[in-house]
């Protein structure tokens, strides 16, 4: 016979019962601990704050054991906490006084537990992990500073010049770029903590300010630029080049033809720094220059650099740092820089360590 019924458990007598066996949290099931140690303090802080936790699903098995559906994570983190393996306020359980313990340990949870047919177990176990959607970043955010600042965003990001830079708008999915990309602005991390601070102080506040700051490089963005998959590269630019936006915009067809047939290209795998090649690209064009078919150097073309040149214990000279370095950790960079003009020849060629070769750019 199936059956569902809902009661409240103190955690106290939650962690009895986990340690004495009669709540079991790691079963088949279930997923490994996921929780990082600020996800896990996260927890302990609701609990002391009286923030209610979500409901524990819990299927009693025949031998009247009751078997974590859904909770395992928090479980975990009360756990730890009770065993002095997490701190909260930088202290562990011992240190936070008998106060505090007694109020943690008379928290009362809500629990919904289960039983019958293993059908209906792995049914309930399916459906929660399935029907439940966790908020989005801006989900979290507008519920804990919604104000004028955030629906002046919000309808900003949902103008179809918006849906045209950062694609169509999901659950705050553009509001959160945009965000992301004004702390670059500010010379920020662009970080959840990070907007969330800022958004903090701007709750009630018109938007307008921060619509001007970045109109230029939004304008920048839209006008030059098709492909929406690379936009935080694009801004990057933007940011870079905005007294050169008028030439990069009578280059467009050219900047967006190029950048089509490079995500297609070999190269396109074959190069980390993707935004510098894409910039040196463009470079190339705003500025007129011929450049050659042939972009990077193969293994062939370093085994013949190689070969030309006399090792010391097996190791070359950075044409840069003069220091030695075995080949493998030398490349091989043009001494003209590609995106000026420099063809991908031998005679235009030098070994470069990882660090010379990342400061050094596109510069003669």
């Amino acid at each position: 016979m199936n059956t569902i019924s809902n009661m409240t458990m103190k955690i106290g007598n939650l962690y009895s019962s986990v340690t004495d066996g009669k709540i079991v949290s790691d079963i088949d099931l279930q997923r490994d601990i996921v929780y990082d140690g600020d996800k896990q303090s996260l927890v302990i802080d609701s609990i002391l704050n009286d923030i209610p936790l979500p409901a524990f699903y819990m299927w009693k098995n025949s031998d009247g054991i009751l078997e974590v559906l859904d909770g395992k994570q928090r479980i975990e983190a009360i756990k730890k906490f009770r065993q002095n393996d997490l701190k909260y306020n930088n202290k562990i359980w011992k240190e936070i006084g008998p106060a505090m313990q007694t109020k943690f340990n008379d928290t009362e949870l809500s629990v919904i537990i289960c039983g019958g047919d293993e059908q209906l177990k792995h049914e309930i176990f399916r459906r929660i992990n399935t029907l439940g959607v966790p908020l989005s970043a801006y989900e979290v955010l507008n519920g804990l500073y919604h104000g004028e600042y955030l629906e002046e965003l919000t309808d900003f990001c949902n103008l179809p010049t918006m849906v045209r830079i950062f694609g169509s708008n999901s659950r705050g999915r553009n509001q959160i770029h945009f965000l992301k990309w004004l702390m670059v602005l500010d010379k920020k991390k662009p970080s959840n903590d990070e907007i969330t601070n800022y958004v903090k102080t701007k709750k009630d506040s018109t938007f307008d300010y921060d619509k001007n700051r970045m109109n230029p490089y939004l304008k920048f963005v839209r006008d030059v630029f098709t492909d929406t998959s690379l936009v935080d590269t694009y801004f990057e630019l933007a940011l870079k080049y905005q007294k050169d936006f008028t030439i990069w915009k009578m280059h467009r067809d050219e900047i967006n033809s190029m950048i089509k047939s490079f995500k297609k290209s070999a190269d396109w795998k074959l190069i980390t720094d993707k935004k510098g090649e894409l910039e040196d690209r463009i470079q190339a064009i705003v500025g007129g220059i011929s450049v050659d078919p042939k972009r990077l150097f193969t293994a062939d073309d370093k085994e013949s650099l190689l070969a030309s040149l006399t090792p010391t214990d097996g190791k070359y000279q950075c044409k840069a740092c003069k220091q030695m370095f075995y080949p493998s950790e030398l490349t091989v960079d043009h001494v003209t820089p590609w995106s000026k003009g420099g063809r991908t020849v031998l005679s235009n060629a030098q070994l470069l360590c990882a660090a010379c070769n990342s400061s050094k750019g596109n510069r003669l």
